[in-house]
């Protein structure tokens, strides 16, 4: 008997035996026209074609841009680049603050601010798990608020303007989850990055003091609802997985291969964690042949879900328009098969 995408993920995510490992792909705009026109379909029809099993859900805004064009800005004030595939802010209304004082802080409890969030998940009708996207959650966001470098300046010598920072951004952030979790989501979806290829971008000494009681209290509307909580966080930051483990995080994301060996995190957290990704945007989809996309899409299942459950296998990121078409046509050939390797 076939199951739905959603109780597929959320089995999996949860250790629990499953029918086949589910698979999700995600895409840049510049990449998802790519592949839509390489795959002969419309871009709605892209996330069912390639299988997805994740659908997030967001605020209803639309970002208004810049004169010029080069920029279009968030809900928080933050104007982002139109001219690169990743995100790069080009306006932080923060940063030349000396105080909160005046900030205009977007309203969480503004009454259209989910309404197509709800007719989102009522569309699905259960088919697929969702989760509410914050991403740019905490970090994140206080950095483009404020500009990268000025917000690091600041960690070092200006902690109270960093506090009160942090304080409003979380205040908001658990506002919203908890409307999304009367909405009926399935588990809450967090992007923060903190680590670098090798390394974190400051101390764990930090991270402890300033980030993780906030982002508990993010991941609390979740867990006491006994909801999965997804982590996308970028970079080597095997030193906090203990302390996020500990506030409640049950889904790595994304699991680089360059960057956390496979191996060692299945082995020291494998029963503490499920993981989401394993297949390199870094290395192998962008510059492998498509054997080298397969053995590394392989070697991801063998290793991560090697009690064929546990894993959401996934490119480790968006994929951007450099990676072959022909890389993704073997990574969804891959993908197809799971159920028959069952």
């Amino acid at each position: 008997m076939t199951i739905t995408h959603k109780k597929r993920m959320l089995r999996a995510l949860t250790h629990q035996s499953v029918d086949r490992i589910p698979t999700q792909i995600n895409y840049t705009q510049s990449m998802g026209k790519k592949l839509a026109t390489y795959l002969d379909l419309s871009m709605d029809k892209l996330p069912d074609r390639l299988g997805n099993h994740l659908r997030r859900v967001d605020i209803s805004f639309r970002m208004p841009t810049s004169p010029d064009g080069k920029a279009r800005f968030d809900w928080w004030g933050v104007g982002w680049s139109t001219e690169t595939e990743g995100y790069w802010p080009v306006v932080c209304p923060l940063a030349e603050a000396d105080s909160l004082s005046g900030f205009a802080w977007p309203d969480s409890q503004a009454p259209h601010l989910l309404d197509e969030a709800a007719q989102a998940i009522a569309a699905d009708q259960g088919q697929h798990f969702i989760a509410p996207n914050f991403g740019f959650a905490l970090f994140e966001r206080a950095w483009s608020l404020r500009g990268f470098e000025k917000f690091n300046i600041d960690l070092a010598l200006n902690q109270g303007f960093v506090i009160d920072l942090l304080d409003h951004i979380t205040d908001i952030q658990v506002a919203l989850a908890q409307r999304y979790l009367l909405l009926g989501v399935d588990g809450g979806y967090f992007g923060d990055d903190y680590g670098a290829q090798k390394g974190m971008l400051f101390s764990p000494r930090t991270w402890r003091t300033l980030f993780k009681p906030r982002l508990a209290r993010m991941f609390a509307v979740f867990r006491e609802a006994g909801l999965p909580v997804i982590l996308h966080s970028d970079g080597d930051i095997a030193q906090i997985l203990p302390d996020l483990i500990e506030i409640g995080l049950t889904t790595l994301s994304p699991v680089q291969p360059e960057v956390l060996d496979l191996q060692w995190l299945k082995k020291t957290f494998g029963e503490s964690l499920s993981f989401y990704g394993g297949l390199s945007t870094q290395t192998v989809l962008p510059y492998g042949t498509s054997g080298e996309v397969r053995q590394a899409a392989e070697i991801a299942v063998r290793v991560l879900a090697s009690d064929s459950t546990g894993l959401l296998l996934a490119p480790s990121h968006r994929m951007t328009a450099d990676i072959p078409v022909e890389n993704v046509a073997a990574l969804l050939e891959f993908m197809g098969e799971l159920g028959d390797r069952r």
